[in-house]
């Protein structure tokens, strides 16, 4: 983390400033124009390097505060929906998940930048980077970045011990074993880490271990959590803990940050995490295992195949904001083709624009956006609801409740399927 010194000189607003100030202040009238762009804490330094190039580059005109959000996305909700409603003119850009717009654009809260795009200008993005904040007819935002989950390995560990990279629980199951036995003495304390705490990370893993299995949820005003492969799916990762010891038994607690940190340490040859995980874990100062780590998409049963829940980080701009043009501005840099390349070389992230993750040179640095375009093409997306929040809210106190211990699987998702079953 940045010195409170280094963070005021780049542009850096600590949280607590943004929520004291949620009633908003009155518009400059002299001077450069300050806006707030709010976000997920930056953990590479990339962030915060491409705000300080934007206000180099606009000084004197636009200035932009960086407001450092919690890194779990159901603390950002909140976050978010706290300003909204107080009608706040700050932040005035808003990186939200994709599961937002529709949420956010319904009430109003989300600008329209339709005035500010040609159809040239959205065809240098992925399809659904430019299709996933249209809400009602209008264009509310584009995504920064895709996002998706993968299976993360030690290729140092899966070669010595005589195995190909699992596709399968049964794979991953055996593979992990014969490395416990075997380098347990060498501080591997774990088979596999998995995200367990209450929050979206682990809606997200279950519904990749039912569609692993060929299931679904079914469709919006029909869906359905309690059938056989649903509670099946809750089940395995129920084992995983404490049938087959293979997870920690604090798993309920970990968000991805915490399962990346004991990864990076060389505590577990598996692990299921999102696209940040793979900088970071192949960054020599911050990880033991740096050089050896690969990825692969998320595990299956026999005869399926595995499908990463996509996710991502959409750019927009609230409702609110006095400065709408210098937001659009920042979007823009945000979204160019130098910025995005320097995302993608600096952070790891998958830029939402394809020229950028096609670059041989980048594709040099960054190894595993050779395997990205295959593990995307198997992703599969979260149900589309005008609520999203209803739905996912108490499915993960049902799952935490699961492996904590606290319930069955089937008693869990059988509590959950009334509230979730009509939801459009």
């Amino acid at each position: 983390m940045l010195s409170q010194g280094v963070k005021a000189s780049l542009g850096v607003t600590v949280l607590g400033s943004w929520l004291a100030a949620c009633g908003g202040a009155p518009a400059s009238t002299s001077g450069p124009v300050t806006i707030q762009f709010a976000a997920l804490v930056d953990t590479t330094g990339e962030q915060t390097a491409e705000i300080k190039r934007f206000n180099d580059l606009h000084a004197g005109k636009i200035h932009v505060d960086y407001v450092e959000l919690p890194s779990v996305a159901t603390d950002q909700y909140s976050k978010f929906v706290n300003a909204f409603r107080a009608q706040s003119p700050t932040p005035d850009v808003v990186q939200i998940d994709v599961t937002w717009p529709a949420q956010f654009a319904t009430p109003g809260w989300l600008a329209p930048i339709d005035q500010y795009v040609t159809s040239s200008y959205l065809n240098q993005f992925w399809p659904s980077a430019r299709t996933v904040g249209r809400v009602n007819g209008h264009l509310y935002g584009i995504q920064r970045y895709m996002d998706i989950g993968m299976l993360y390995y030690r290729t140092d560990l899966v070669e010595k011990y005589g195995g190909s990279v699992p596709q399968t629980r049964e794979e991953m199951q055996a593979l992990a074993e014969r490395i416990l036995a075997g380098e347990s003495s060498h501080g591997v304390s774990y088979g596999y880490l998995m995200p367990g705490k209450k929050i979206e990370a682990i809606v997200d893993e279950w519904l990749e271990f039912l569609w692993g299995a060929g299931g679904s949820i079914g469709e919006p005003g029909k869906l359905q959590v309690n059938g056989p492969l649903q509670v099946d799916a809750l089940q395995y990762m129920h084992d995983l803990i404490y049938k087959f010891r293979l997870a920690p038994t604090g798993t309920s607690t970990y968000a991805p940050n915490d399962i990346l940190t004991l990864f990076s340490q060389g505590k577990a040859p598996f692990m299921r995490n999102w696209v940040f995980a793979y900088a970071i874990a192949n960054t020599p100062s911050r990880s033991k295992v740096a050089g050896k780590v690969g990825v692969a998409p998320t595990l299956a049963t026999s005869g399926h195949s595995g499908h990463g829940c996509t996710g991502g980080w959409v750019l927009a701009i609230n409702a609110n904001s006095q400065y709408k043009e210098a937001a659009w501005t920042f979007i823009d840099y945000m979204l160019s083709k130098e910025t995005q390349t320097s995302m993608a070389l600096n952070a790891g992230l998958i830029p939402s624009r394809p020229d950028v993750v096609s670059d041989a040179s980048v594709q040099a640095k960054v190894p595993y956006f050779k395997q990205i375009g295959s593990i995307l093409n198997s992703g599969q997306n979260r149900p589309t609801l005008k609520n999203y929040n209803q739905f996912t809210t108490p499915l993960q106190a049902a799952i935490n409740s699961v492996l904590s211990n606290q319930a069955s699987p089937s008693e869990a998702l059988n509590s959950v399927q009334t509230q979730v079953a009509s939801l459009t």
